[in-house]
Order: structure tokens, then C-alpha cells, then sequence
């Protein structure tokens, strides 16, 4: 008996697999499931969709697993370390203005 339900547990694993298996190889997903596995509201996807890397399927925006990755390193954060911009500024020279006024 115990072999047996073993073996139901087996197959229903199996058959557990084979649907996840489905889902995680379709090429392109759309703005729910996409803010679903980024952990953040479709609306925040909606909203800034023109900032973001998306596939454009005719009128349709869909998402492939690179451009998640991708979302997900532009919005990363090292706490204590300085920003790149930070940086580049601070090596910017001033330059006068082309607008700066005249000297008398």
C-alpha cells in the first residue's frame, strides 16, 4: 500500500513538473505576470513602460526573462557605495555659461 501511494505521489510530481516546466519556457510574458515575479505593482510597469527594455508585439508590450533581469539591475542599490554620477561630476570642470554676460 505504501508503495503504491508512492508511486501516486511520484506521478503527481510529475505531472507538477511537466506544468511548470510549460509556463517557465514560454518566450515572452505579459505586465501582470511580469510585475508578479518583479514583486511590484502593474501599474508601476504601465507607468514607466517607455523607460523599461519590453518586446513590442504589434500593440501588445510583453517581457522576456532578460528584459526582467534587466528591470530588476537598472533599479539596484549597494548601500555605501557612491553613485557613478557622483563621481563624474566631481571630475566635470566648470565652464562660463556662453550666455554669461559681457565685462565693461
Amino acid at each position: 500500500m505504501v508503495d503504491l501511494l508512492a508511486q501516486v505521489g511520484a506521478l503527481d510530481a510529475l505531472l507538477g513538473n511537466r506544468t511548470t516546466d510549460s509556463r517557465d519556457k514560454r518566450l515572452h510574458i505579459g505586465y501582470s505576470e511580469a510585475a508578479e515575479r518583479l514583486n511590484i505593482p502593474e501599474k508601476w510597469l504601465r507607468e514607466r513602460i517607455s523607460t523599461l527594455p519590453h518586446r513590442k508585439l504589434g500593440r501588445y508590450v510583453q517581457f522576456a526573462e532578460d528584459d526582467l533581469q534587466a528591470i530588476s539591475d537598472m533599479h539596484f542599490v549597494s548601500p555605501g557605495a557612491k553613485a557613478q554620477k557622483d563621481d563624474e561630476s566631481a571630475l566635470m570642470t566648470l565652464q562660463p555659461s556662453k550666455r554669461s554676460r559681457k565685462r565693461s
